[in-house]
């Protein structure tokens, strides 16, 4: 029955019934009337809070989705040179193409990374977990330093700026120093060599003069070209400086001074 109907419908029984039963008659009515007016304002409610709800859920989603497991274990660069801070607070500076992962466990049970390309690494000191990069051919250890790390050029390095580097290459282990260079070529053949201002002591105590000069090539990663005919010339002495303060100090007792040709090539010449 509708609406109308219950109306003229109890209009005739108002006339008949006693004011008690009246009463409960607009008593049932009122009732009616208020639920079906809940209804519609539960209708009106629904109508309006299910896009809103909707549209929630979609954000929700989409704010999971930029949280995601790959995007937050994973940093990758293609053209451009990025730096990223992983959640230990190290930093990464990313060279184009190059890509870096962290293990699920990252900065709980240890702080294990894979890696491939190019980067300068500052890592966050954490004497408990040590920062391990597996570099596809070779292990970097460090508990808190700076260094790079070239994993995709046919020479595999390690350049140590500050702090210490354990590496692990092929069942051998190194330890770097500041300013020194860990290289392996494509060969497999390891070199280790230091920046040309670091300072070294060298004993060149009855050594040959073209021994002494092979060894300062080795320990800077520099090629000297000097006169042949002092190759067999024996020096002696304990020297302590860099590399041109050694060379000139070898090549003093010849008349001989440097010259620069290239970063990585001097001339010792009259």
């Amino acid at each position: 029955m509708d609406f109308e109907n219950q109306w003229k419908s109890v209009k005739e029984e108002n006339r008949k019934m006693k004011d008690s039963a009246d009463q409960r008659i607009w008593n049932g009515l009122e009732n009616k009337i208020r639920s079906r007016n809940n209804t519609k304002r539960l209708l009106w409610a629904a109508a309006v809070l299910l896009p809103l709800f909707t549209v929630i859920t979609f954000l929700t989603a989409g704010s999971e989705s930029n949280s995601s497991h790959d995007d937050l274990m994973v940093f990758r660069t293609e053209k451009k040179q990025k730096e990223f801070t992983l959640p230990d607070g190290s930093r990464i500076t990313l060279e184009p193409e190059s890509e870096l992962k962290l293990a699920e466990n990252f900065g709980k049970k240890g702080r294990n990374v894979s890696f491939k390309g190019k980067a300068f690494f500052s890592v966050a000191k954490n004497k408990a977990l040590p920062f391990i990069i597996d570099a596809d051919g070779f292990k970097v250890k460090v508990l808190g330093t700076k260094f790079l790390l070239d994993q995709r050029s046919e020479d595999k390095k390690v350049y140590l700026k500050e702090g210490k580097v354990k590496i692990d290459y092929q069942g051998r282990t190194t330890f770097l120093l500041p300013k020194e260079t860990w290289l392996a070529d494509k060969d497999g053949t390891e070199k280790h060599f230091y920046d040309k201002d670091v300072v070294r002591t060298f004993d060149f105590n009855e050594v040959k003069f073209g021994q002494a000069i092979a060894q300062l090539e080795k320990t800077y990663n520099i090629s000297i070209t000097y006169p042949q005919q002092y190759q067999e010339n024996v020096i002696n002495g304990d020297i302590t400086g860099d590399l041109y303060k050694a060379t000139t100090t070898i090549g003093f007792p010849f008349s001989l001074k440097i010259r620069k040709e290239s970063e990585h090539h001097i001339i010792l010449e009259k």
